[in-house]
Order: C-alpha cells, then sequence, then structure tokens
C-alpha cells in the first residue's frame, strides 16, 4: 500500500504527543508499506504563494518530504492575524507530487499548514482521507451559538479552542518555520528566548481587548475555512470517546471509529514495579505548564492540600516555562526531559495526576506512567481514561482534593493493584495492523466511498 502521512514534523524539530505517534506509526507502516512522510515547512521570502516539495534526508523507514510555502503553522499557540491562514496558495506543484505517488490513502495528524485548494483537489482524485484526532484545531465552541460573530469581539475562549487565542505575529511564525530556527532551536540562546515567550503566551486568559470589524470577520471567515475543510475529510479517527464524542459536536454525521493510540518503545514494567512506602509521597506533574492542562488548577489544589497535609512533595516536568511556585522547597520543577531521563523519573514517581481542563484526545504519559506500575489520576477530560478505571478518574478539582486527601491519609495500596490488573493494548505492530484494518484497508475505503 501506498501512504501519505501528513503531520507537523518529525522529532527533535517538533515534540509532543502528534509527532510521536505520527513518526512511530510511519516507522511502523513502513516495514510493508511505501510511506511518504509530508509535513509543512519553510516558508520563502520571494514566491511564497506556490506550494513545492522537497525530498528530506531521514533515518527513518519512511519517506520524509517537506511541503515548502505551506500556510503559517500556530502549533496551537493561537492566532493573531486570521487572514493569512487561509490565504490562497498555488497547489499544482503539491498536487502533481501526490499523483506520482498515486496514494492509497492520506492520513491526516492535522490540518496546520495545509491548504484548502490541495484538499479539494485531493477530494476530486478519489483519494481517501483520514483524520486523527489529536487536538480540536480548527474547531471554536462560539460557532455553535447563535451570537458567534459577537462572541469573536473577544479573544476570551474554551480550554479547547485554539484559534481564539492571540498568538505569534506572521513574522515570528516566519522565523519558527525558518530552516534556521530547525537548526537552533534546542540552543541555548533559543531555548531561553522560548521559555520567555512561552510564559507569556501561557499565562491565564483573562478579558482583554476586543477586536475590531475586520478581524471579527477574517476570524468568522477563518472558522468557516476549517468547518469546510474537515467535511471534506473521509473518516475520523477517534483516538478516545473524549475526542468522539467533543468532535461530534460539530460534525454530527462525521464517519470515524475510537481506536486509542499508543507509541513505539513501550514496554510492560508493571511486574517489575518495586514499590516502597515512604515518608513523603511522590506526585507529579508531566506536560506543559498551560492552563488548559490545568497546571494552574492543580497548583491551587495543592496549596490547599498542603495546609492539612505535608507527607508529599511535587515534581514538574515537561516544559521550559517557570512559575513562582517552584521556589516552594517541596516543590521541584525538572523541565524539559529526554526519553531515558523521563524512564528513570517514572521509577521515582509515586502518583502521576494528569488534571486537564481542555478535552484532552488522549494523553500518553497515562499510558507511559501506567505500564510503569504508577497509579495515575486524570480528570473526566482527558481521553485516557478509556485505558483506566473509574477509580482513577476525577470530575473537578474539588473531586481530586478528596482522592488525594484519601490517598495522603490511607495510602496507595488499592490503587496500586488496580494499576496492576488493567488489561493495555500498547503494542505498535499491532496498533498499526489495526489502523490498517479499521481505515487504510480496499474493503475500508470500498465501504466508505460507496457510502459518500
Amino acid at each position: 500500500m501506498k501512504i501519505i502521512e501528513y503531520t507537523l514534523g518529525i522529532a527533535p524539530y517538533r515534540r509532543g504527543g502528534l509527532p510521536r505517534y505520527s513518526t512511530d506509526l510511519s516507522d511502523e507502516l513502513a516495514k510493508e508499506n511505501d510511506v511518504y512522510v509530508l509535513y509543512p515547512g519553510r516558508i520563502k521570502l520571494l514566491k511564497s504563494k506556490s506550494v513545492s516539495v522537497h525530498i528530506r534526508k531521514t533515518s527513518h523507514k519512511f519517506n520524509l518530504v517537506e511541503m515548502m510555502n505551506p500556510l503559517p503553522v500556530s502549533l496551537g499557540l493561537g492566532i493573531h492575524s486570521a487572514a493569512s491562514f487561509m490565504a490562497s496558495r498555488n497547489v499544482t506543484k503539491l498536487i502533481k507530487f501526490i499523483k506520482e505517488v498515486n496514494p492509497d490513502v492520506i492520513h491526516f495528524h492535522t490540518l496546520m499548514g495545509f491548504p484548502m485548494e490541495a484538499l479539494k483537489e485531493i477530494k476530486e482524485l478519489g483519494i481517501k482521507t483520514v483524520f486523527t484526532t489529536h487536538d480540536f484545531y480548527g474547531f471554536c465552541p462560539k460557532m455553535l451559538e447563535d451570537n458567534a460573530r459577537i462572541k469573536l469581539k473577544s479573544r476570551k475562549c474554551s480550554y479547547d479552542c485554539m484559534l481564539c487565542k492571540d498568538g505569534l505575529t506572521d513574522k515570528k511564525l516566519f522565523i519558527m518555520q525558518s530552516r534556521i530556527y530547525e537548526i537552533l532551536k534546542n540552543t541555548s540562546l533559543v531555548k531561553k528566548i522560548r521559555r520567555n515567550q512561552k510564559s507569556v503566551l501561557n499565562e491565564e486568559q483573562v478579558d482583554g481587548d476586543f477586536l475590531d470589524e475586520e478581524e471579527v470577520s477574517a476570524r468568522h471567515n477563518l472558522r468557516i475555512y476549517y468547518q469546510e475543510m474537515y467535511n471534506l475529510i473521509d473518516e475520523f479517527h477517534y483516538n478516545s470517546t473524549v475526542a468522539r464524542d467533543y468532535i461530534m459536536r460539530f460534525l454530527p454525521g462525521a464517519k470515524g471509529k475510537v481506536v486509542n493510540i499508543t507509541h513505539s518503545g513501550l514496554k510492560d514494567n508493571r511486574k517489575a514495579k518495586k514499590y516502597h512506602i515512604n515518608d513523603k509521597m511522590k506526585i507529579a506533574y508531566i506536560g506543559p505548564y498551560d492552563e488548559k492542562k490545568g497546571f494552574y488548577s492543580l497548583i491551587n489544589c495543592l496549596k490547599s492540600i498542603r495546609k492539612r497535609y505535608t507527607n508529599f512533595q511535587v515534581y514538574f516536568y515537561g516544559d521550559v516555562g517557570y512559575h513562582v511556585f517552584f521556589k516552594n522547597s517541596w516543590v521541584h520543577n525538572r523541565g524539559v526531559q529526554s526519553e531515558k531521563d523521563m524512564l528513570k523519573a517514572y521509577k521515582n514517581i509515586d502518583l502521576l495526576i494528569v488534571p486537564s481542563l481542555w478535552h484532552e484526545p488522549f494523553g500518553f504519559v497515562a499510558l507511559e506512567a501506567t505500564l510503569e506500575g504508577i497509579p495515575v489520576l486524570v480528570s473526566n477530560n482527558v481521553g485516557a481514561k478509556d485505558i483506566l478505571s473509574k477509580e482513577n478518574i476525577f470530575e473537578d478539582n474539588s473531586a481530586l482534593m478528596i482522592k488525594l486527601e484519601e490517598l495522603l491519609s490511607d495510602g496507595l495500596t488499592k490503587l496500586r493493584e488496580n494499576t496492576q490488573r488493567l488489561t493495555l493494548m500498547y503494542a505498535m505492530d499491532e496498533h498499526s495492523k489495526k489502523i490498517c484494518d479499521s481505515f487504510y484497508s480496499k474493503e475500508r475505503r470500498d465501504k466508505i466511498a460507496t457510502n459518500k
């Protein structure tokens, strides 16, 4: 089979669950299929309206293809000026490349950077498209309301919206999609700049200035633009029931299946886990230090609990940002860690909390920690709740406080026993086969084509 996987990019240029999953899936698929990984790359200063492709060298099993002159890629940090995100593009060269590959399926892991014109032509060519719901980019809950235009005057929106929040300017986005940024991204100087910039962007949302009518109109059109793009997708791979239920609010007629995701290199180490009774329970948070991930609400929860219980320490992993809360002697900020270092860190964690306020489509950290034998508490918004038991799920901050106080008082024995009993599907070879059978196979493609 010939397959094109469209993603944000591969590590180390891009980090996070989306690049990790799409890269690992592509590597596994490439063992028996002809796979091309396409990603939005540089925007040229001249002739920036014509999309082209550039074959990149890679050590991976798949073919790596850079899409030159894509639309801007916000990386979920918000939108500063809507017009540039739906600017017209000449996609002749891109479509020529797609025709030459002649794929059986094009699997989208994001729509960021991809032009509407190309997706329309793909539809006309009769190539099946699949979309994995890693996030809800392009969906704005204000569009479900009768007074959408009035609501769009404010940048304030739900935690799930990746469009309303103010983002980087076009100039900064241009730099972030440049080859020089790709090379320098992990240098100490650029890391410091990223840390400062991200701390500003990730501050708790407040109702700020209202937008002028021109920008409101552009933002309204951008949401319609993405809605139309999603309507062109043949089938959705929902990576959790949380993702499915959220997407169905916007696309009630969408076809799709729920298949929980995984990534390569995972092992079930639960039986080898050695539990220790510590004087201080080691509680961990892993992820971006931002509001929608529940970072701030968790801090407030821990501050409140600390007034009654002091038999715990807290460890934060996963971001370059900083918060004054880290100054407490019982709080430890470990920042961004390598995969190897995180495996070591898991051995010293007693309890992981995933307190997301947004509807998080999955959450790899919950799967990873569980496979290491670490009890995990997730909010009801986290898609990874599909693989856990009800004892691991909390509804809100009040419910989390009650659970934590019970655990600090009674211990983790029961939760640890539950963790050992869970049935987990995590092998990438099995997952890849399931994706092929569920979405890529000729039988599945024919069925979707018949139902169009």
